[in-house]
């Protein structure tokens, strides 16, 4: 909870209390006056969500309730103390509730970046006229999409700090893709970033290496939001890529698409691995965009700015394996980082690879790579009634056998790689979810298991190891080994681990 929330619970509740004994006249209009400044202080500095709701209305019902109660035609001091003794306990436990509303879906704070750049963003529209979206079956619309960079910057106090999920309507999109009221999330409105639009970039450094961040299915380039900063704090240019009908929403500078619009059906048992194609060739055309930015062809802040002979990409789940993906395929993308993604393709040589590092959860993806194993089941190993189900979403045994083996042999390749260049790490207690801000968004963790997000680890210091690795291992393949080794974060976080697949 919030500084001034707390406040205003807790002067309700001592106004609850001081109600249980008579009291003057001016002890009344002193607890008015105290809940009414309590309120416009939280308004007016913090901003109002429908979680303090049972809060707001306590402050309206004292109010009534004192000039009713010092107005003596109006009040008796005959009311039934059974009706009295309903309202206090009524008011007591919608407090508690509103208490409990407002602890368990927080306004909460990202993280300050740990690096010493002020952190600036920018918004970019971009249209790929090589290519027709891949999402709209039969359409000729080329592919659209929105990015959001954020750099290292020379701060201007007067400008307010961005805030977190920009529009609305895209947190209503975020909403509804976990099955929740539409306004659960509303007050995502009210987070505050560490970053500034419209900063002008740092003169600190010619230029800056640059790293390509990809979400995860179902999600937004906005959940990133503390990775990247922190990235940008310490000397990157973090290009955060929306990769239309992938994520959860897209908002454009004229509309918002939500991912229920595509239309193709990539008529495969395994669509992931054509899209996490489409969101590779997405981060090519975004290199090659930066490269006109730096050559001024575009008109921006980062003319000349761009160093791009060093990139890095970073990915959270199906944008961990496109990480993967470019660190076999791209070659300009010089080290990658996959988050808990599951990969699907397979190196040919994977001494060509740019340096690969991946952060798997303890919770199953862990034990799959161990193992060799894919996270989906054999045939042989799924019951009589799930492979009559199984028969009908793939077509038949053989096409769900085909997959089976593809997956098999990718997870395979993927541990020999992880097993060659010892990059693999989980979190003790960690979730998928926890690689994002999306653990930060609800405050409990029984509640949090309501939208499957588990793990013991706290997701504020899943981040934070988070972040610390990730830095490390670009600073060291894209700086020269600046910073603390990985070895050191080992020995630094007891719930870091670095597995051995030998």
């Amino acid at each position: 909870m919030r500084l001034f929330e707390t406040v205003l619970i807790l002067v309700n509740l001592l106004s609850l209390l001081l109600t249980l004994k008579k009291q003057p006249k001016a002890v009344w209009w002193g607890m008015v006056g105290g809940n009414l400044l309590a309120f416009l202080i939280h308004g007016i500095f913090e901003g109002l969500r429908y979680q303090m709701a049972f809060s707001y209305t306590f402050v309206v019902l004292i109010v009534l309730f004192t000039w009713i109660k010092t107005n003596t035609r109006l009040y008796s001091s005959h009311t039934p103390k059974i009706l009295k003794g309903a309202a206090l306990l009524l008011s007591f436990v919608s407090l508690v509730f509103t208490s409990f509303l407002a602890y368990a879906l927080p306004v909460f704070a990202l993280s300050k970046p740990t690096g010493s750049y002020d952190v600036g963003i920018q918004y970019f529209h971009w249209i790929d006229e090589n290519r027709t979206d891949p999402f709209l079956d039969g359409s000729t619309q080329k592919r659209e999409l929105m990015v959001k960079v954020y750099y290292p910057a020379a701060d201007d106090p007067a400008k307010p700090y961005a805030s977190y999920f920009h529009d609305l309507r895209l947190i209503r999109l975020f909403t509804a893709f976990y099955h929740l009221p539409e306004f659960a999330f509303d007050h995502l409105r009210l987070v505050k970033t560490n970053s500034k639009e419209g900063l002008q970039v740092s003169d600190r450094q010619q230029s800056y290496p640059v790293i390509l961040f990809s979400h995860g299915a179902g999600t937004t380039m906005e959940v990133q939001t503390s990775q990247s900063e922190d990235l940008a704090s310490h000397g990157y240019i973090v290009v955060a890529i929306d990769h239309t009908y992938v994520s959860v929403g897209t908002v454009f500078p004229d509309r918002i698409v939500s991912h229920h619009e595509a239309t193709t059906d990539f008529k495969t048992v395994e669509p992931a691995e054509i899209i996490t194609q489409i969101m590779a060739d997405d981060s090519r055309f975004m290199i090659d965009r930066l490269g006109e930015m730096n050559d001024g062809k575009i008109d921006s802040l980062f003319q000349g700015r761009l160093d791009l002979e060093k990139i890095g990409a970073i990915g959270h789940s199906v944008g961990g394996a496109v990480a993967y993906n470019l660190a076999i395929n791209e070659p300009r993308v010089k080290a990658a980082i996959d988050l808990d993604g599951v990969v699907f393709i397979t190196p040919e040589d994977a001494t060509e690879m740019a340096p690969f590092l991946m952060l798997a959860t303890d919770r199953d993806h862990l034990q799959a790579i161990q193992n060799r194993e894919p996270l989906m089941k054999s045939f042989a190993d799924i019951d009589e009634l799930d492979q009559k189900i199984t028969i009908e979403i793939h077509g038949s045994e053989q096409a769900y056998n085909e997959a089976y083996n593809r997956a098999q042999q990718n997870v395979m390749e993927l541990a020999e790689v992880l097993e060659n260049s010892g990059n693999l790490f989980t979190i003790e207690g960690s979730d998928h979810m926890k690689y994002t801000d999306i653990g930060l968004f609800i405050g409990m963790p029984q509640l949090r298991e309501l939208i499957n997000i588990r793990g013991e680890t706290d997701p504020a210091r899943c981040l934070e190891i988070t972040q610390a690795l990730t830095l490390a291992f670009f600073d060291q393949h894209l700086k020269g080994g600046e910073g603390n080794s990985l070895e050191f974060l080992v020995e630094k976080y007891a719930e870091l681990q670095k597995v051995d697949l030998k």
